[in-house]
């Protein structure tokens, strides 16, 4: 029907027809979709929700009509089967895109006439850029080492993944990674496995040929028939990102107009500059150690070489040689690394962190974040939503014949819910307490958002009326509608904290990455707690008031620098200080990941993290009590009296379980299907928890009640303060929203 013309303006009335129609996928799952986010030569991308039309999202591929050929069906198809394959797995990886539907729906042209057939496939949705736009956002600078090293693993556990199922990426590229923000952590995706774009043969027009990206891919893919293609064609590219990475330029640059016979011509020689010579653009670690410069430029050389027998045999290996050399630059104590000196006492115009509103006089004006705040913030929302981009959502379950439970709402490792307990969604009960009825709260957002992802975490003072956040750009400080900046150490990377909380000597205790951990007095000074293993990354912390201990958690690789081959692999990690002293630091052995901690009674610690982990120390000893689900945990809090009252944990896709005393856990029912991101016990002790869209929930005794409505936000709620008639939450776009008992 229709022809092969680009410019059949029937094919740009269907693509824009297309937002609001429902395509029917396998098992009669319905996409409703939304905006066109994407378009090439060979389909269009829409952002879509998962059978419902406010159900969470996902990404759907449309082949276009006129692009139909044996070929394209045939690699459309091959994308989708590489994909279910590696969606299907007991673990998916969480660094590839996943799968979730490969179907064809027919639909009526907008000029009417016989119904055509639009092959489509369903993956899942990353809230967030490429790293193609992020290496153009850097000038032709390095990325942060500590990014850089980050985004690479991600991309090197995905590889392994796919090179032991036999497959062969062949289009690996900066625009193909996709970054995520989950949870306020930057995640690596790999995406793209069907080299589905068309070709375009004349030559001065395209950057690719016969399927591979021209300045990314090596040699022996220009090749007739592809022979030589195994895993170090991976490598190869692999190892063009990482130079691009280092230094902000690509490998093997490509010029518009220029003939790509030229670009392949340096790939044989590999002609490309040596890191020394970009020393300017390197980041300031590896500019002080050229040894390290070297080290990285030769395993570089290997990489890149034009034939494929002489590179590293895999992704694993390059790895292996590659990474300790980033966290050799890196291995300066807790995170710090040299920056010019500030002054360490907060100049005129900062807030002190710890002043209560009452405190704030002319002296001390506010100064508005620079990211984007203005004076208008300071206004309470009023009239029209907000369009705030979702945060990631909950995946929906593999495409099947039969429709099945999503994975993620499943439990296992624990006894199930007693006979009786609520599965489905609950629904208030005449006899709950008022304050337990949707009906009696109401909602409003205090403080419009101020940017996407501006806060990664936060805390509420005292009585709710003043929060202490940090997000990429910096401290800051919420009293009174508005944000105000706070003063940054000297030689912080804040880019390094991922938690903050109050100690009990009035100081604050921010951790991170790095083993970023240490104290920030109220004078601007920071003391940092030294840790032996410079590469674990602290993301959930307590402080106990009375001994003063701080416990955090996290994770680590598990191969220390080069000791085996192979990317490092995680595993939990608890660690404890006393006086900014470390006491302890233990791994958790089966545990890839570990989010949140709390006391659970006097000496005793819990802890949980990803793939349902719960984790017990006691007595110096760290024991994996047992996975209470299929998805990630990640936020965790005592019922009070404690330990009588046991404690519950909630986290992604709308999990939320209640572990006894005895640390039995029992799958709650909830009211959405959000991720779940935090809990705040309130005076009552009644536990709230905040969730994705900006979503409140309240804890009674037949489950998780959605208390609040629809104000306007879509964002992910990060901190919560709870009290007896009101609940305030902050989101990480730096939205604060109200719910007062009426």
């Amino acid at each position: 029907m229709f022809g092969g013309d680009a410019r059949d303006p029937r094919v740009a009335e269907l693509r824009d027809a297309l937002p609001g129609q429902i395509l029917l996928g396998t098992g009669g799952v319905r996409y409703h979709l939304r905006e066109r986010i994407g378009e090439g030569g060979q389909g269009w991308v829409y952002r879509a929700t998962w059978d419902e039309p406010d159900g969470f999202f996902v990404t759907v591929k449309v082949l276009r009509p006129d692009s139909v050929s044996r070929d394209t069906l045939a690699r459309f198809q091959r994308e989708a089967e590489v994909l279910r394959t590696l969606s299907q797995q007991t673990r998916p990886n969480p660094h590839i895109v996943r799968f979730f539907d490969h179907a064809a729906a027919w639909l009526s042209p907008p000029r009417g006439g016989d119904a055509i057939s639009l092959p489509f496939t369903v993956l899942e949705y990353v809230h967030g850029s490429n790293l193609e736009r992020a290496l153009a956002q850097s000038r032709g600078h390095g990325a942060p080492l500590e990014r850089t090293r980050r985004i690479l693993e991600h991309v090197v556990l995905a590889l392994a993944d796919v090179h032991r199922h036999d497959i062969v990426h062949r289009d690996l590229k900066p625009s193909n990674i996709l970054l995520a923000c989950e949870q306020g952590a930057e995640v690596a995706k790999v995406t793209d496995f069907g080299l589905v774009k068309l070709v375009d043969m004349r030559l001065q027009q395209t950057t690719a040929l016969a399927g591979a990206s021209l300045g990314y891919a090596p040699p022996e893919q220009y090749e007739q028939g592809n022979q030589r293609v195994t895993p170090r064609t991976d490598v190869f590219s692999l190892a063009t990102i990482a130079y691009e990475m280092l230094c902000g330029t690509a490998a093997f640059p490509y010029r518009e107009g220029e003939h790509p016979l030229v670009v392949i011509t340096r790939l044989m020689n590999n002609a490309r500059p040596p890191l020394a010579q970009m020393h300017g653009a390197l980041p300031p670690e590896l500019r002080a150690r050229p040894d390290l410069v070297a080290q990285l430029d030769a395993e570089l050389t290997r990489a890149l070489k034009p034939d494929p027998a002489e590179r590293h045999a895999n992704a694993n290996d390059f790895w292996a040689a590659f990474e300790p050399r980033l966290r050799a630059a890196m291995a300066t104590p807790a995170g710090i690394i040299a920056s010019p000196t500030r002054p360490s006492t907060a100049p005129p115009g900062v807030v002190h962190p710890y002043a209560q509103p009452e405190a704030h006089g002319n002296a001390y004006e506010s100064t508005m974040v620079s990211a984007g705040l203005s004076a208008a913030i300071a206004e309470p929302v009023r009239g029209a939503p907000v369009a705030i981009s979702q945060s990631h959502p909950p995946a929906p379950p593999i495409a099947s014949k039969a429709r099945t439970v999503p994975p993620e709402r499943r439990s296992s490792g624990f006894p199930p819910p007693p006979t009786g307990a609520p599965t489905a969604a609950p629904t208030p009960s005449p006899s709950l307490p008022r304050a337990s009825m949707p009906s009696a709260w109401s909602f409003r957002a205090l403080t419009r958002p101020v940017r996407a992802e501006s806060v990664r975490a936060a805390y509420f003072v005292g009585n709710g009326d003043v929060i202490i956040a940090v997000g990429p750009d910096g401290l800051l400080r919420w009293d009174r509608h508005t944000w105000s900046t706070l003063a940054t150490p000297a030689g912080l990377d804040i880019r390094t904290v991922r938690g903050v909380a109050p100690l009990p000597t009035g100081d604050l205790l921010l951790f991170g990455e790095r083993a970023l951990a240490g104290r920030l007095t109220p004078a601007g000074t920071f003391h940092p707690w030294l840790s032996p293993d410079p590469s674990v990354t602290f993301l959930g912390g307590h402080v106990d008031e009375a001994s003063a201990i701080v416990t955090l958690v996290g994770d680590r690789p598990t191969a220390i620098a080069s000791a085996r081959p192979g990317p490092a692999s995680r595993v939990g990690c608890f660690a404890q200080f006393a006086d900014g002293r470390l006491v302890l630091m233990s791994d958790t052995p089966g545990v890839t990941r570990l989010r949140a901690v709390t006391q659970a009674a006097p000496g005793v610690w819990l802890a949980c993290g990803d793939w349902g982990a719960v984790v017990r120390l006691a007595s110096g000893i760290a024991e994996h009590v047992g996975s209470v689900c299929g998805g990630h945990l990640t936020a965790l809090a005592p019922i009070a009296p404690v330990p009588a009252g046991g404690l519950v944990t909630v986290g992604v896709g709308g999990h939320a379980l209640f572990l006894t005393p005895r640390f039995e856990a029992h799958l709650e029912a909830v009211q959405t299907t959000r991720d779940l991101a935090c809990i705040a016990v309130g005076e009552d002790g009644t536990p709230w928890a905040g969730a994705a869209q900006a979503r409140l929930l309240r804890r009674t005794p037949t489950g998780w009640l959605r208390m609040s409505g629809d104000v306007g936000l879509s964002s992910m709620i990060m901190a919560l303060h709870a009290g007896a008639s009101r609940v305030r939450a902050l989101c990480d776009d730096g939205a604060v929203l109200e719910g007062l008992l009426t």
